[in-house]
């Protein structure tokens, strides 16, 4: 067992500036999957849901959960999701990497944690699209070099990675190209998850997904995580691209004997795009 993640999300929060909006289009109640010994961090990837001239945006993330003794305000973090004022009629799109917040509490199996959102600073603009894994360790601890690392967002030194890409159009679940994860390494280490739209960007369509891996490995899920995202444009697509980089995400679990074995990712997205939005992905491994 190890490090295993649910993904909440919501296409559309953070109208009112102190406000929090339940997170809750999936997984309003994220319940702890059997064997839950500590809750590990957060991966998440807010973006704008939509682009308004003027305007600058940034974002709290507040986790409750009474099972935890989590009371609301007592953690309230602020994202690393930024954006500015764009140009006054016209601009594009903006590219924000999925990112991680390190935490540890104590809590056991079937606990329930809430996810929510705020926007923060001069004015209320436009709302968010919000994917946010909830990690958490069930069975056997990690070694503490994971925690070393993950404590900034790192991930321990990869001696390999398996890795393949795909692509979507809808918000239906879909399959990425399976890749192999060679007998000789036991421990996955880390999750590098990106997504990028294929097309010109439209005014009116949000990229933010999560990938769903599934392994022929025993007992291995769920393991969400989001991808990177990227807001809509703001009127007549301008002469720039959009780009990101993404920095692989803390992930852990270990094989139980030195086999092959797959890893099958399923992408959803929260809004049907009408170019392809492009995915790739990657998992960390070590022996």
């Amino acid at each position: 067992m190890g490090v295993y993640s649910i993904v909440a999300n919501d296409a559309s929060v953070g109208t009112t500036i102190g406000s929090f909006d339940a997170i809750d289009t999936r997984n309003g109640d994220i319940r702890l999957r059997d064997g839950t010994r500590r809750v590990v961090g957060i991966a998440y990837n807010a973006v704008r849901a939509a682009q308004t001239a003027g305007t600058a945006m940034m974002a709290r993330l507040r986790l409750t959960s009474a099972d935890l003794g989590v009371a609301g305000g007592a953690a309230d973090f602020v994202l690393a999701s930024v954006s500015g004022a764009g140009i006054a009629t016209t601009s594009m799109g903006f590219s924000v990497p999925a990112r991680w917040i390190a935490l540890d509490l104590e809590a056991g199996p079937g606990n329930v944690c809430n996810l929510a959102l705020s926007q923060m600073g001069i004015e209320p603009a436009d709302n968010y699209a919000v994917q946010a894994g909830l990690a958490h360790v069930a069975g056997a601890m990690p070694p503490a070099k994971w925690f070393d690392y993950a404590a900034s967002g790192g991930v321990m030194p990869r001696q390999g990675e398996a890795s393949s890409n795909g692509s979507s159009t809808t918000t239906a679940r879909t399959s990425l190209v399976a890749a192999t994860i060679p007998s000789m390494y036991q421990q996955l280490v880390s999750g590098t998850f990106v997504g990028t739209p294929d097309a010109a960007l439209a005014t009116t369509e949000v990229h933010s997904s999560f990938v769903e891996v599934t392994s022929t490995i025993g007992d291995f899920e769920p393991q969400e995580y989001p991808t990177s995202g990227t807001s809509p444009g703001l009127g007549t697509a301008a002469a720039i691209g959009v780009w990101v980089e993404q920095d692989p995400l803390p992930f852990y679990f270990k094989k139980e004997a030195k086999s092959t074995q797959t890893v099958t990712p399923f992408v959803t997205g929260l809004a049907t795009v009408t170019g392809a939005d492009a995915y790739g992905y990657g998992i960390g491994l070590r022996e």
